[in-house]
C-alpha cells in the first residue's frame, strides 16, 4: 500500500495464490488486477486511514478489469468499526456509485455464506 510498502510482486503472487479477497492492494498493476478478475479474487476497498488513499485506484482498476470488490475497515480497535452508512460514503468517495455498493454487499455476503458452509 501507499502506507505500507510490500515487496514488489506481493500482489501478482496473492492473486495467482487463489485467495478470496486481497486486502489493501494499494497502486496494484493492471496485470494482478486482470488475473483477480480472471480469478475471481476480490479487491479490497478499506476504511482504514492511510490505505484508502489508493480507493479510486482500486476501483478503477477493478472496473477497468471485471474484479469484484468488497469493502472492509481492517479494524485494528473497536473504534475503527464503520456503519453501513459510512462504509456507502467511502465507497461513493472511491468513485463508486449506488449500485456498485449494492454489489459489493452482495459479494461479502456470499463470501461469508460459503465459508459458514
Amino acid at each position: 500500500t501507499l502506507v505500507e510498502p510490500v515487496a514488489e510482486g506481493t500482489n501478482l503472487s496473492a492473486v495467482k495464490a487463489g485467495i478470496d479477497i486481497l486486502a489493501h492492494p494499494g497502486l496494484i498493476s493492471p496485470e494482478a488486477a486482470g488475473i483477480a478478475a480472471a480469478s475471481g479474487v476480490c479487491l479490497e476497498i478499506t476504511a482504514r486511514k492511510g490505505h484508502c488513499l489508493s480507493n479510486g485506484h482500486v476501483a478503477r482498476m477493478a472496473r477497468r478489469y471485471g474484479a469484484r470488490l468488497v469493502l472492509n475497515t481492517d479494524t485494528h480497535t473497536p473504534e475503527n468499526l464503520i456503519t453501513c452508512a459510512c462504509a456507502q460514503r467511502i465507497a461513493m468517495g472511491a468513485g463508486l456509485d449506488a449500485e456498485d455498493f449494492s454489489a459489493m454487499l452482495e459479494t461479502s455476503r456470499a463470501l461469508v455464506a460459503r465459508a459458514l458452509q
